[in-house]
């Protein structure tokens, strides 16, 4: 059992405090002003970007101001924006990097373009990368040293961005209070879910590649869940739109067939609960996490996550997988959420 993982964990609910107690003092001015000049009409885009974690943390920052703002919101991976498509990179752009190290390859290229942004703003984890150090408005989680797979960095990265939000769209009176209080949820559903996560890990089993589906904010849980399993417990893992696992990877659905599915929010939530129906119409075994899951069957073993401020589900969403990939990797001789083949920094394109 690795312990420095699970010490990691158990800091998520501090760190989530000491974001939303020092937000606004910190970087609110700053944020203000950026504010203003997408009010005036300084910016042609707005541009999210990052790897691995980051870049998956980075998507409900993206359909919040895809909804909020006038200008074209758009999501890319560092490495293809960097190798690919610097041209979208303008003198106008608002760019919001994310990244836990500020120091990963494609991120360091970034920087190192020779158009620079109108604006740049950077979430890390520390005040003093490349990444920070290049932006004009640098906010740092403080969420320590992280020596396993991502866990506090992440929540972290998800709180500072859906404050960054929050502040880009003038609904700042609450955000900071919601987030601290929001602290408070997660110490108490992180002590719920060891003996959740070892009850879901026996109704998934641990030698059939799994699904993660969510839609909406919930992708960002499904794509982050995918990661982690993979990274932490060695077990290979696809994070899907419930719309894009209905277009073709359906068919692989039958007896054997293993799923973790997101609920999420709002109007779609209803096409995931009949998704989840179908899945198991077709003889296979699905892990729900989300509010109201429903009843526990043969087929369906539900996760109840609490009612949070909207935008902020996310945070909670990812908490059981924490826990799940370990019994998943234990299950198939691994340290849960060692490295083998990485690292913690991915220095290397």
């Amino acid at each position: 059992m690795s312990e420095a993982y699970l010490a990691e964990i158990a800091e998520q609910p501090g760190i989530l405090d000491r974001l939303g107690a020092g937000f606004d003092a910190s970087w609110g001015a700053p944020l203000a002003k950026v504010r203003a000049d997408l009010e005036a009409g300084r910016f042609d885009r707005v541009l999210l970007t990052g790897m691995g974690g980051s870049l998956h943390g980075a998507y409900p920052a993206y359909l919040a101001l895809s909804r909020a703002l006038s200008v074209p919101v758009l999501l890319w991976e560092s490495g293809e924006l960097t190798q690919q498509a610097a041209e979208v990179v303008t003198a106008r752009s608002l760019l919001i990097a994310i990244s836990q190290s500020g120091e990963s390859g494609e991120v360091r290229r970034l920087t190192e373009f020779p158009t620079r942004p109108a604006c740049a703003i950077s979430i890390t984890n520390t005040a003093d990368n490349a990444l920070a150090r290049w932006a004009d408005v640098a906010i740092a989680t403080h969420a320590g040293p992280e020596r396993t797979a991502s866990t506090k960095t992440y929540t972290a990265g998800l709180a500072a961005a859906h404050l960054v939000v929050a502040h880009l769209t003038g609904k700042t009176q609450s955000a900071a209070n919601e987030v601290r209080d929001l602290s408070q949820t997660v110490a108490a559903l992180i002590a719920s879910l060891p003996t959740q996560a070892e009850a879901a890990a026996h109704h998934l089993g641990h030698s059939t590649p799994l699904t993660v589906i969510g839609r909406g904010d919930s992708y960002a849980s499904a794509a982050m869940a995918a990661l982690l399993t993979e990274e932490a417990a060695k077990l290979p893992c696809e994070a899907l739109t419930g719309g894009q696992f209905r277009h073709g990877p359906l068919e692989l659905v039958r007896d054997g067939f293993r799923a973790v599915v997101y609920l999420g929010e709002g109007p779609a939530r209803r096409l995931t609960k009949a998704l989840v129906e179908r899945i198991v119409a077709l003889g296979g075994r699905v892990v729900t996490i989300g509010t109201d899951p429903g009843p526990a069957s043969a087929a369906v073993l539900p996760i109840a996550l609490p009612e949070v401020p909207a935008g902020l589900l996310p945070v909670l969403e990812i908490l059981p997988v924490q826990f799940l990939v370990i019994p998943l990797a234990i299950a198939r001789g691994f340290e849960p959420a060692a490295f083998l083949n990485a690292q913690k920094i991915t220095t290397g394109e």
